[in-house]
């Protein structure tokens, strides 16, 4: 495999990085039971291209070679909701790797990069998923991820819990 190269997204970046989701999305939702399009609309791109511009936000791709495989957006500036605002925390707001680049190193490359940051920064890190999720599941917790007891309403009837990562 090609060595894995993280960079900063670009505005040219981010329809590839609404297709890469979207098919990310749909295979693990799909495992959990829920079905969601494979194919992004305008408004989804949008949303993209919003986050690859917000400068309050650190949007990093994964590359192999000069294809995208994996995407991470952190939220150092609370643009989204926290579930400690007491706490110092840097919000994994997504990571999202190609389906067919899953278990290749790609994901594990981006969360080492989301966790030096959230060590320099002296934060706690922080993320939902969806409870349905095993995969994801599994790859927080090898990650030294623990969850923190917080749920909110997902898909399916399924709820998103909260994790943690103490990065000190």
């Amino acid at each position: 495999m090609a060595e894995v190269c993280l960079r900063d997204a670009t505005p040219g970046d981010a329809d590839v990085l609404a297709e890469l989701h979207a098919r990310s999305r749909a295979v693990y939702y799909g495992a959990g039971g829920h079905q969601v399009a494979a194919v992004p609309d305008e408004r989804y791109r949008e949303t993209w291209r919003s986050m690859v511009a917000d400068a309050r936000l650190t949007v990093l791709v994964a590359a192999l070679g000069e294809d995208i495989a994996g995407v991470i957006t952190l939220d150092l500036n609370r643009v989204f909701p926290t579930n400690a605002p007491h706490e110092t925390r840097v919000r994994l707001a997504g990571i999202f790797v190609e389906p067919s680049q899953w278990s290749s190193g790609v994901g594990s490359a981006l969360m080492a990069r989301f966790i030096s940051i959230a060590r320099q920064t002296d934060a706690v890190g922080e993320v939902d998923v969806w409870e349905r999720n095993s995969r994801a599941i599994r790859f927080y917790e090898r990650h030294g991820w623990t969850r923190d007891g917080t749920s909110r309403p997902g898909p399916a009837g399924a709820d998103y819990v909260g994790f943690v990562h103490r990065c000190s």
